[in-house]
C-alpha cells in the first residue's frame, strides 16, 4: 500500500487545493503499510512459537527462520530510523546556537517564545519541541506591514499547531529508510510542499489571505524565492472567509510587534 501510494496521491491537482486533506492521505497511506508489516510479523512470531506438535521439524524450522528474520528486520529497521533522526535534532540545535547570541528579545506568548533576533535576511520560521518558538528577522519586520507580519506568523503558528515539523521528520526518515525508493522520495518532497501550503491556508483564514498573499510576494522580492510567488498566487485562486468572520489565534493577536 505503502509503494502504490505515491502514484495514486499524485493524480490530478486536488492536493494543492486541499492540502491538509493530502497530508491525511498521505500519512494514512505509510501508518497503513507499516501497520501490515508489523501485523505480519506478529502473526510469524506467534505462528513460530505456537506450532503445534504434528508440524514437522522442517516447517517448524522455517517458521523459526523467518520470524528471527523479520525480528532482524524490525530491529534493522528501528535502528535506521534511530540513527538518521539524529542529524535532522542536532542540525536543528545548530542553527539554535547561532541564533541564540543574536536574539534581541524573547516574549512567552501562549503555546510558544516569539524571538526577535538582527539580520539583513528577511526570515521567519517556527521551531517545534517542548518549548516551541517563532523566529522572525528584524528585516521582515522592517518590510512587511502590521498586518501581514501577523499573516506571517500565524503561518508559523499553524505549523507549531498542527505538528508539521513531526510530519517533516517522520518524512525525512522514511525517506532515508527506503533509500533511493521512489515512494519514500515522493512522501518527503509532497510533505514539505502540502505544510506550507496548509499553513498557508489556516494563516488566511485566520489573518486574510490578501494580507498573507502581499507578505509572500515581498518575501520573494527580498530573496528571490519563486516558490513564494507561486504560493501567493494559489491564495488568490480561492475562497476565503469574509473579514468580519476572521479571528487571529490569541498567541499571534496578543503579539505587538514595533
Amino acid at each position: 500500500m505503502s509503494l502504490l501510494a505515491p502514484l495514486v496521491l499524485t493524480i490530478g491537482r486536488w492536493q494543492l487545493l486541499h492540502p491538509r486533506t493530502a497530508l491525511t492521505a498521505w500519512f494514512g497511506a505509510l501508518f497503513a503499510g507499516v501497520a501490515l508489516v508489523l501485523v505480519g510479523l506478529a502473526i510469524s512470531v506467534i505462528g513460530a512459537v505456537s506450532a503445534p506438535d504434528y508440524v514437522g521439524g522442517t516447517e517448524s524450522l522455517l517458521l523459526t527462520v523467518v520470524a528471527w528474520l523479520g525480528l532482524g528486520v524490525f530491529g534493522a529497521v528501528a535502528t535506521m530510523v534511530s540513527v538518521s533522526s539524529e542529524p535532522i535534532v542536532e542540525a536543528r540545535r545548530e542553527a539554535l546556537k547561532v541564533l541564540a547570541p543574536v536574539a534581541r528579545s524573547r516574549e512567552a506568548r501562549q503555546g510558544f517564545t516569539l524571538v526577535r533576533f538582527d539580520s539583513d535576511e528577511a526570515v521567519a520560521f517556527a521551531v517545534p519541541g517542548r518549548r516551541p518558538e517563532i523566529f522572525i528577522s528584524s528585516a521582515v519586520e522592517d518590510l512587511l506591514s502590521q498586518a501581514q507580519l501577523s499573516a506571517v506568523l500565524a503561518h508559523e503558528y499553524a505549523h507549531l499547531r498542527h505538528h508539521h515539523g513531526w510530519a517533516l521528520r517522520i518524512a525525512a526518515v522514511n525517506a532515508f529508510c527506503l533509500g533511493r525508493l521512489r515512494p519514500g522520495r515522493a512522501l518527503h518532497r509532497a510533505t514539505k510542499l502540502l505544510v506550507e501550503l496548509a499553513a498557508d491556508d489556516a494563516a488566511a483564514r485566520q489573518a486574510g489571505a490578501a494580507n498573507l498573499a502581499n507578505a509572500l510576494m515581498l518575501l520573494a522580492e527580498s530573496d528571490g524565492d519563486a516558490g513564494m510567488r507561486l504560493r501567493a498566487t494559489r491564495l488568490t485562486s480561492k475562497r476565503w472567509p469574509s473579514a468580519s468572520r476572521r479571528r487571529l489565534p490569541k498567541a499571534i493577536a496578543a503579539t505587538v510587534l514595533p
